[in-house]
């Protein structure tokens, strides 16, 4: 990994940028990430430590991460030949001052937490909810609980499967310290308001055991977002993916 970073007349870093080069198979291909103090920013920063990090990653096929893009950044990336790839906002439930609201579940559903006995039908329903999405990535089963669990930050008592007495096996939502990772209904259970129930039903859980606020990401194209405003998430910044056409 290559690393810079800037600095005030004081000694105190204010932007730093780092560019990591993958090993094979996926040669070829570099990542680059960087921060700017928001006190310094316009003064040209951000445009020094992007133009370094691509003749860092030269000849690489590079790819630009942000986690806080803005306006601003969005006009530097496109003044470099830059194009957005990906895109996510991220949401905060602020549990610290407000009640999460209340929200049924549907008749006839109960919950189940995690167990590693239930991996399987948690990964049925993520599968059947995300298959038809762009970019569904197509892991296999222990991928997916990998992703999910492989965390200390795990919470299994807020990671909860949906299940209806005729329907079987129809939502989840896995959930970590601070995070509502992931959340899921099965397509022919859509609008009748299970996701907004299970996202409501982790909020108390976290609320209830003493958690200040909740986080969430969410595609920008994914139209959950409007559901998410709804149940009293406010914006917090928008993660994004560029790369060179």
């Amino acid at each position: 990994m290559l690393t810079t970073a800037a600095r005030d007349p004081q000694g105190t870093v204010v932007a730093a940028a780092s560019v990591r080069h993958q090993p094979p198979p996926a040669g070829g291909r570099a990542t680059a990430t960087g921060l700017v103090d928001p006190a310094v920013r316009g003064r040209g920063v951000g445009s020094h430590l992007l133009d370094w990090a691509l003749t860092a990653a030269a000849p690489a096929e590079v790819t630009v991460e942000t986690e806080s893009l803005t306006p601003a950044a969005e006009r530097l990336f496109a003044s470099r030949g830059l194009r957005q790839v990906f895109a996510k906002d991220v949401f905060r439930f602020d549990l610290g001052v407000a009640e999460p609201p209340e929200v049924p579940f549907p008749g006839g559903v109960m919950l189940a937490e995690w167990s590693r006995d239930a991996a399987g039908r948690f990964f049925a329903v993520y599968s059947a909810a995300f298959r038809d999405r762009p970019g569904f990535p197509g892991w296999s089963e222990r991928q997916w609980v990998d992703w999910l669990t492989d965390d200390e930050e795990f919470r299994p008592d807020w990671t909860l499967l949906a299940t209806d007495g005729q329907a079987g096996d129809v939502g989840f939502i896995g959930c970590a310290e601070g995070w509502v990772v992931q959340v899921g209904v099965r397509p022919d259970w859509r609008g009748r308001g299970l996701g907004a129930a299970l996202v409501v039903e982790a909020l108390t859980r976290m609320r209830a055991a003493g958690a200040r606020e909740a986080l969430l990401d969410v595609n920008v194209n994914n139209p959950a977002g409007a559901l998410y405003r709804r149940l009293g998430f406010t914006p917090l910044g928008r993660r994004a993916r560029y790369a060179a056409p």
